[in-house]
């Protein structure tokens, strides 16, 4: 190369984070001269990843754990030298609960995700009805799946209708915080959608799948000892040599002269290649200038947001023993708790010992829900664990946190959405994007979607 490129970041959570580590490491790899800059808006870098210690409670605001089946995240926390932080999700109790008639009822075992795929273990499930049962075993004889289908379609479809409302809706709801009428389930459920399209069947796809997994098994889930942030903080270290802008707020781009010049009330540079890790809403605005067919597509994306309720209650008077990692609630059944997790359950060390913590999820998209302040929030909460628990006591501790408008929805056609993109941005090289709504919700899809992006940024700057 004539000069050292110059490669700009704008966001500074996991995505763009990501991107910058991994454009680095290839630098190294490919003996090249490259200068990144990233730029946040806020003071603070992680986006939706951030933990919080108080009073003796660990409280994660976003992600609180990732899973195990995906390498991605912990080969990273390996690479930073984090592999002693990681812990896995305690899995003698590894059950989760389904609100049913408002009592709990344990998910059936014998069941590989969203599909059944042992027949003695699930036939005993006392959530299913046999009918639902014997809907579910003629799945291997359902062809395969033709075109993009909603989530609801493509499993009541396979499944029946009665597993899907049961299990599946508030298992993908939990993850996406949507309506599985309206979710992609090309885009939203891909690997789920891959197998089906490779082995014909779920059924089938996810019992080779799972035999082929290595021994011994791991937790399904594991997350890091001091908190989440912990990637982040590693991930930052790794940067200590490049520039990172805080607070630029107002960015503008322009296309000048086969560069994007980039400007803001505290900063202004041009750039060979530009990473545009924000949601989709941001990067619409930003992109707007360079390319407006982008700038439309990306505002059709739509992002839900959550309440999390944290509540904590002393052991000695928490009548119900917490035997699992929480309980799921389908759509039918919703009031006001989404989802639940037992966190001093599902892992060690979160809460005093003396305490039970536990993580409510209220979620509005899926019943549009009005904001009202924190302690009412709090109150409802307290009283719909008391109606679903049988407990009497009072909370010891609680604490409200707020997503907002965190979780993108890959709803119906997002992929020609994708490609939309693509198209638009052809006279417009070197510019990428990157994040949860390009290549999925979760923190191993994103980190592997910024490991992509970080090699399509280098392949471009050493283009003549």
């Amino acid at each position: 190369m004539a000069h050292t490129a110059k490669i700009g970041i704008i966001g500074a959570g996991i995505s763009g984070l990501a991107t910058a580590y991994y454009l680095l490491q290839e630098s190294l790899h490919q003996n090249l001269e490259i200068e990144v800059t990233i730029l946040e808006r806020s003071d603070r870098l992680g986006g939706v990843i951030w933990s919080e210690k108080t009073e003796g409670f660990l409280l994660e605001g976003g992600p609180q754990n990732f899973v195990a089946l995906k390498p991605q995240t912990l080969e990273l926390i390996k690479e930073l030298g984090l592999g002693d932080e990681v812990m896995g999700s305690n899995d003698q109790l590894r059950q989760t609960f389904v609100l049913q008639d408002s009592r709990l009822q344990p998910l059936p075992q014998g069941m590989e995700f969203l599909s059944p795929v042992r027949i003695r273990p699930f036939w005993s499930s006392s959530l299913i009805s046999t009918q639902g049962k014997l809907r579910a075993f003629l799945e291997p004889l359902i062809s395969p799946s033709s075109g993009d289908m909603s989530v609801e379609s493509f499993l009541t479809r396979r499944l029946g209708r009665e597993l899907t409302e049961k299990v599946a809706e508030p298992l993908v709801s939990a993850i996406y915080g949507g309506d599985i009428r309206k979710l992609s389930t090309a885009s939203a459920l891909s690997r789920v959608y891959q197998i089906e399209q490779k082995f014909g069947s779920l059924w089938k796809g996810l019992r080779k799948t799972s035999r082929q997994r290595s021994a011994p098994p791991q937790p399904s889930f594991l997350t890091l000892r001091p908190g989440m942030s912990s990637l982040i903080n590693g991930l930052t270290e790794q940067l200590s040599e490049i520039s990172i802008h805080r607070k630029v707020v107002g960015i503008q781009v322009q296309w000048e002269s086969s560069r994007y010049r980039v400007k803001s009330s505290s900063f202004e540079d041009a750039f060979d290649s530009l990473v545009l890790s924000t949601p989709a809403a941001a990067a619409a605005e930003i992109v707007d200038p360079v390319s407006s067919e982008a700038a439309q597509v990306l505002r059709q994306i739509p992002y839900f947001s959550t309440v999390i309720v944290y509540l904590a209650y002393k052991r000695g008077e928490f009548a119900h023993p917490l035997n699992g990692h929480g309980f799921v609630v389908p759509r039918k059944e919703a009031t006001v708790i989404d989802a639940c997790t037992w966190v001093s359950s599902k892992f060690e060390g979160r809460c005093p010992p003396d305490t039970v913590l536990l993580r409510c999820s209220i979620q509005d998209g899926r019943h549009k829900r009005v904001e009202i302040p924190d302690q009412e929030v709090v109150r409802k909460v307290h009283n719909e664990l008391q109606r679903i628990l049988g407990i009497t006591c009072q909370p010891v501790f609680t604490r409200v946190l707020h997503a907002r408008k965190a979780l993108p929805q890959l709803t119906l056609g997002h992929a020609q959405r994708m490609d939309q993109i693509s198209r638009a941005l052809k006279g417009r090289p070197g510019l990428f994007f990157t994040g949860a709504y390009f290549g999925g919700v979760g923190i191993p899809d994103c980190i592997e979607t910024a490991r992509r992006t970080a090699r399509q940024a280098v392949d471009f700057v050493k283009s003549p």
